[in-house]
Formats: C-alpha cells, sequence, structure tokens
C-alpha cells in the first residue's frame, strides 16, 4: 500500500462499526479475505495494530480508536468536494439524509422531496425516522444532512429554522358516545381512559400545556397505556383501549377509513412548531443547500402549509 486510499479507509471504518471482518465484507460486498488484507495493509502502512484479533473476534486498539474519527473526516471531506467539484459545473448531485424524528415530517416529506427531485433528479434523499437524540448527534456527526423535529434539544450546536405547524387532535373509535357530538368540555376528558406518548415526546408535552391553560393537569387524566409512535397510539384508540390525542396528520388515515372520530374540545387549540435543523459547525453539501432553498420558496411554503392541514397534494 503505498498511501492511504479512501476505499480502504471505508473498509477499515465499516469494520469498527461492526466489530466483525465477516460483517464488514457482507456490508460492502466483498470477501472476507479482501477486508482482512485491506486491514492488514493498512496497519502495515501505518506500523500499527488497529485490532486486536481473538477468537472471539476483533475489537479496536486504541489506536484504532483514535483513526475512526479522523478516517471519517477525510471521508466527509472527500464526499464533500466530489459534490462541490459537481456543483461548480451547475450539477445538484450525490446523497441528501434527511433524520426526521417529528410525526407530522414523515408525512409532509416525501411529498416535499418527490417535488425537490423534479428539479434535481440525481439527488438520492434517505429519511432515516429516528429519536430526537439520534437525529441531533447524526446532523453533527455528519451522517444526516439536516433533520426535522418538533422538540428542540438543548446542548447542541444547530440551526432551527421553521418548517410547518403541527396540529393535535383529540381521537376517538367512531363507536364512542363522544363521535356524535358537536364539541365536549375539557373536564369531561378526566372521567375517560387516555393513551398518552411517552414522557419526553414533543406531543404530549404540547398536550400537557394546552390542557394547563384550560386549568388541568395531566396528572388528573386516567392514563392507562403509554407509546412511542403516533401511529401505535391511533391503533390503540382504534382497538378501543382510551382515547387520545394525535398530530392531525397521522389521524387523518384512519378517520378517512371510517374507523376514527376526531373530537372537537372547548377552547382547546393544539398546535405544535416543526423545525429543520441543521448544523452549526459542518459545511452545507450542494444538495442540502439546494433543499433548503427549496424549502423556503414560497410555492414549496404554499404546500408545506397545505399538507399540515390535511389536504394531501
Amino acid at each position: 500500500m503505498s498511501g492511504l486510499e479512501i476505499h480502504t479507509l471505508r473498509v477499515f471504518l465499516e469494520a469498527a462499526k461492526t466489530q466483525s471482518f465477516s460483517e464488514a465484507a457482507r456490508s460492502l460486498k466483498l470477501s472476507q479475505p479482501a477486508v482482512s488484507m485491506q486491514i492488514r495493509a493498512l496497519e502495515d502502512y501505518l506500523q500499527v495494530e488497529l485490532f486486536e484479533r481473538s477468537p472471539q473476534g476483533i475489537c479496536l486498539t486504541r489506536a484504532g480508536q483514535a483513526l475512526v474519527p479522523m478516517a471519517q473526516q477525510i471521508i466527509d471531506m472527500v464526499i464533500s468536494a466530489e459534490e462541490r467539484i459537481r456543483a461548480s459545473t451547475s450539477e445538484v448531485v450525490g446523497e441528501l439524509v434527511i433524520g426526521c424524528s417529528a410525526t407530522a415530517g414523515k408525512y409532509v416529506l416525501p411529498h416535499l422531496v418527490a417535488r425537490f427531485r423534479r428539479l434535481y433528479p440525481d439527488v438520492h434523499v434517505t429519511i432515516p425516522v429516528v429519536s430526537r437524540r439520534t437525529m441531533m448527534e447524526g446532523i453533527l456527526s455528519g451522517e444526516y444532512d439536516l433533520g426535522v423535529t418538533s422538540m428542540r434539544e438543548p446542548d447542541y450546536d444547530v440551526n432551527y429554522s421553521d418548517f410547518l405547524t403541527d396540529q393535535l387532535v383529540l381521537i376517538a373509535p367512531v363507536s364512542h358516545p363522544w363521535a356524535h357530538r358537536d364539541t365536549i368540555s375539557a373536564r369531561e376528558m378526566l372521567s375517560e381512559q387516555f393513551i398518552c406518548r411517552e414522557p419526553e415526546s414533543a406531543c404530549r408535552a404540547t398536550v400537557s400545556a394546552g390542557l394547563a391553560r384550560l386549568g388541568i393537569d395531566m396528572d388528573q387524566l386516567q392514563i392507562v397505556m403509554q407509546v412511542g409512535s403516533a401511529e401505535a397510539l391511533a391503533m390503540a384508540v382504534e382497538h378501543g383501549i382510551g382515547v387520545s390525542f394525535v398530530s392531525l396528520l397521522a389521524a387523518l388515515p384512519r378517520v378517512a377509513l371510517g374507523r376514527l372520530a376526531i373530537i372537537q374540545v372547548k377552547r382547546l387549540v393544539l398546535r405544535n412548531p416543526v423545525e429543520l435543523v441543521t448544523s452549526r459547525t459542518r459545511a452545507a453539501t450542494p444538495a442540502q443547500a439546494k433543499f433548503v432553498e427549496f424549502v423556503n420558496q414560497p410555492q414549496s411554503r404554499s404546500l408545506i402549509q397545505m399538507l399540515s392541514e390535511g389536504h394531501m397534494a
């Protein structure tokens, strides 16, 4: 090996991630001997062992641990350079990874990305649905280009910008007595069993704040179940376990099928801001910059508002 090669660094990072040469080979579609040979060549070049090998498997040495962030930085720089060079010829190409931790984002982003790719067909978009913390860590590490979140996380060096406003609604099975009424009072909710999102969720925080404005504490609700996603919540309500607050966009598919009803609560309006998240420290790729520019165009803002209100494009 005459010098550091990008392909070899990719092999090293995959082996470090999986802690297995065979898993790295499978992921990279290489043979295991080819992976072992690449790692050995890198170790010979650096004159240091990067992995401890044993019958039980492999693990990084101190030198290997030190190389991981530097190897990732080198690869990131090469990818960025390639994309910027292509962009200089007026092409917008490459990968765009949008981490999504907001329920509303999962319903709006596919429509928005479809429009974006009509303009930039050579940009390949991935939308992993992850926790807020995973999304933030991914943005800082460069794994994700940007994110969509419904709650800010402290202590992360990121920028937030307006994306959409999510409306939360009370849902019940269509067989529930409330389904046949125009409105209910907030106090009536105290006698009903509730299904809620987990305590750290943006949905729960918004509901708690809205109820507090009406003089009701979240602890006064008869919470019989907690779930970790809006879709699981809607399904639990459909099966008659209780009633719940959920993003309008998550409720509408089941409402359209006649499985759920949206209940109007007097004087209770629940809206949650959903924001676009970008890194303050990492330079934007051309694809990322074009997507942010696209999102802020008047026609895109109109589309986002229409989608967030439940009018599918």
